[in-house]
């Protein structure tokens, strides 16, 4: 007669609630969000300064006739354009403002470096340089 043997189911061990794979999950789902931030960071900056240059550009196109005829009211519009770029928060101490006249309009831009920060600045931060234009067409007559 054979002897019946009573199997036992196996008991397996229950994992760690925290444990390389939860590590590793974690610190990867901070890193994707903190590039997000960054992207979404500059993106919006670069959103910022190409409302500035519309908003510029109906101030131009209210007062036309000054702003062509006149090198200093243009000049001043110019300037003011950089504040309030500067305001929208674009910190390059470079930054580089035009309004050129052109037939029938006019050309409004910046150009400037925005900064990508690692966290913590363990590494030395990622520059991009970025130009922003907003062309101006003005009817003629």
């Amino acid at each position: 007669m054979h002897a019946r043997r009573i199997v036992k189911p196996v008991q397996y061990r229950s994992p760690r609630l925290i444990n390389p794979v939860s590590v590793t999950l974690v610190l990867s789902l901070l890193a994707a969000g903190y590039a997000g931030y960054e992207f979404v960071r500059v993106d919006m900056t670069r959103q910022e300064a190409y409302r500035v240059l519309e908003e510029t550009g109906s101030a131009f196109a209210g007062r036309r006739a000054v702003f062509q005829r006149d090198a200093a009211q243009r000049e001043a519009l110019r300037v003011k354009m950089q504040q309030q770029l500067v305001a929208a928060g674009i910190t390059d101490p470079e930054l580089e403002t035009w309004i050129d006249l052109e037939d029938g309009g006019a050309s409004l831009g910046v150009v400037y470096t925005a900064k990508y920060h690692w966290p913590f600045d363990v590494l030395a931060p990622i520059t991009r340089e970025w130009q922003v234009e907003h062309t101006l067409v003005l009817p003629t007559g």
